[in-house]
């Protein structure tokens, strides 16, 4: 069977809804393994998504420091899509590899904004010159993989013990207040590569209707031994719809204390944490996903743009840096 059309959504489902019933005090790791309590009053304010012509160079110039060979995965909007090859694409039932892709997206029947589009390229609505990844969903469209999700998913590459960067700018339209248990997480997942155990990702962006949907909060994951599974929830910060978010993590999964996750967001810190984070499952190899996916029941459209997605491996755990990543986001 085709590893993107099992039915491994459906335990995902299941078990992220099972994050309500997590307590913190049960998830601590080790050393650094709580939740960082960085106000949202203090983070920086939205990136505008374009630079200035010197600073345009600068960045080109510190992107060119992330060595091809280290880029393990990546995708890139103002690429054709039949040039390009390494990711497929999730969306109403269809799981198309990235060269199969239509230039103009995948369509479907027409939302309240007048759009039909579920994934495919937009203008940057910050820099009309450039193309971003649209993301998109209505509440009747059909499911893929036992849930409602529009995404990118990379190759089977991430194994336990070797550290690895994920970048991307993120840009959310405003999708209004949200009632409870309307929950979803975008951006990017981390997910395992043993579908059969039905884990939730090692870590992802997650808003919850409970909350409204107007917050997002950065959550891990981490299995030791069988399937039981240890969540944390960090604290909530706003989502700055409408406005372009760069977001870098840099992670290692490991189930003993040498695993890490650190998360930044336009460049300020919002997660430390050293400790156990991930799948205890050998012989299998990790992925990443990249877009929004819902599991529970919804009844209004959904649309996020996506800038310059990539998965970074690191052979030393400090050859990069987070201005590394940043810069490469910021050169696409």
């Amino acid at each position: 069977m085709d590893r993107r059309q099992e039915s491994r959504s459906d335990s995902l489902r299941n078990s992220l809804c099972a994050l309500f019933l997590v307590t913190l005090a049960a998830c601590g790791g080790g050393g650094g393994g709580e939740p960082n309590q960085t106000s949202s009053q203090s983070l920086p304010s939205g990136s505008a998504g374009s630079t200035s012509s010197g600073s345009s160079q600068q960045a080109r110039a510190a992107a060119s420091a992330i060595d091809t060979g280290d880029i393990l995965g990546e995708a890139d909007a103002n690429t054709p899509f039949a040039q390009q090859s390494g990711y497929n694409g999730q969306v109403i039932g269809q799981f198309p590899d990235a060269q199969d892709i239509p230039e103009t997206g995948i369509h479907y029947s027409t939302l309240p904004n007048g759009e039909t589009l579920r994934l495919g390229k937009v203008l940057d609505p910050w820099n009309p010159n450039l193309k971003v990844f649209a993301f998109q969903l209505g509440p009747n469209d059909p499911t893929t993989s036992g849930s409602k999700r529009s995404e990118f998913e990379f190759p089977p590459n991430v194994e336990n013990g070797k550290t690895y960067w994920i970048a991307f700018s993120l840009n959310v339209q405003d999708w209004g207040s949200l009632p409870s248990g309307d929950d979803a997480l975008f951006g990017t997942q981390v997910h395992s590569g043993d579908s059969s155990k039905g884990f939730s990702p090692s870590f992802s962006l997650v808003s919850y209707g409970s909350s409204g949907g107007r917050t997002f909060q950065v959550f891990r994951t981490s299995n030791t031994s069988g399937t039981s599974q240890t969540m944390v929830k960090y604290p909530e910060i706003p989502i700055r719809f409408g406005q372009w978010t760069e977001f870098v993590f840099k992670f290692r999964h490991a189930t003993d204390n040498s695993g890490l996750l650190q998360v930044w967001m336009d460049g300020q810190q919002i997660v430390d944490y050293s400790g156990p984070i991930g799948f205890n499952t050998p012989g299998y190899r990790d992925y990443a996903k990249f877009g929004y996916y819902n599991w529970s029941s919804f009844n209004s459209s959904r649309k996020v743009l996506i800038r310059a997605p990539v998965l970074v491996q690191d052979p030393t755990g400090s050859k990069y840096t987070v201005d590394s990543l940043r810069a490469y986001v910021e050169a696409q």
